[in-house]
Order: structure tokens, then C-alpha cells, then sequence
């Protein structure tokens, strides 16, 4: 009878070990998409905050100091009526997914305020307290770093 429960605990240890470990596997890359959320200065002084809604990223300006010449006010939208919004407050980057296969965030969008027009983007890597971005258009596409907060 003591074989027999020695048998049963070792099935179930190996059981939990096999589960906590893909619990823990599916973990990580939870935390390693998440590794995108919080504050970031873009080159512009724009600071955005990235949050996440369901399993996407979006990011809001949370602040204008020194942007484009101290532009508080979407000016450049193409949208007259939205040209007297603050930028303070609003999202510009919409739609990021975490793709695990290439460490990268996609499909998704940003708006650059300074010029008025919608770019998509793609977060290459994070690296320490900077990551690598880029926007694109067309046939045209600019990566830049940003920098943590």
C-alpha cells in the first residue's frame, strides 16, 4: 500500500510541475508584453503613458513641455473640427498587439500631432530604459528610440 501512495504523490508532483511550469511559461510572455506599459519621452518632448485595453496597447499624451515649438493644440489635424483639442489627454496610439513569436508589437497605429497624419507602427524592441520604434507610411518608414520615464 506504501508503494502504491509513493506512486500516486510522484504522479501528482510531476503533474504540478508540468503545470506550474506552463503556467509560469504562459506568464512571461504576459509580462514580456507588458513590458511596454508606462511613461515615454518621444524625440518630439511629447511624453505618452501606455496603457493596455484587453490584450491591446494604446498610448495618451501626458505631456507637451517643449513640444514643436510649445504647440498645446491639435493644430495640424486634418479633421478642422478637432484643431482647438488639447493634446494633452489624447490617444495617438491605437491597436498594439504583443507577437510573441517576434518579440515585437504590431498593427497598430500612431498619430504625430506636429504634422497631422496617422503612421503605423510597430515597436521593434525594448532595450534596458529605451525601445525602438518605427512608423511607417506607404513606402516610407522612420525608426526613432524613444526613452522611459
Amino acid at each position: 500500500m506504501q508503494n502504491t501512495k509513493k506512486k500516486i504523490n510522484r504522479t501528482e508532483l510531476l503533474i504540478l510541475f508540468i503545470i506550474s511550469g506552463l503556467s509560469l511559461s504562459a506568464g512571461l510572455k504576459v509580462r514580456q508584453g507588458d513590458e511596454i506599459l508606462g511613461s515615454w519621452l518621444l524625440p518630439d518632448n511629447l511624453e505618452i503613458e501606455i496603457f493596455k485595453r484587453g490584450d491591446k496597447y494604446y498610448g495618451k499624451i501626458i505631456d507637451v513641455y517643449g513640444f514643436n515649438d510649445g504647440q498645446e493644440k491639435d493644430i495640424h489635424n486634418p479633421d478642422q473640427l478637432k484643431r482647438n483639442d488639447r493634446l494633452v489627454g489624447k490617444v495617438i496610439i491605437s491597436g498594439l498587439e504583443y507577437d510573441q513569436k517576434s518579440g515585437e508589437w504590431i498593427n497598430g497605429t500612431i498619430y504625430a500631432p506636429h504634422k497631422g497624419i496617422t503612421l503605423d507602427l510597430t515597436i521593434i524592441e525594448i532595450n534596458g530604459r529605451s525601445l525602438e520604434a518605427k512608423g511607417s507610411k506607404l513606402f516610407f518608414s522612420k525608426t526613432i528610440i524613444w526613452k522611459r520615464i
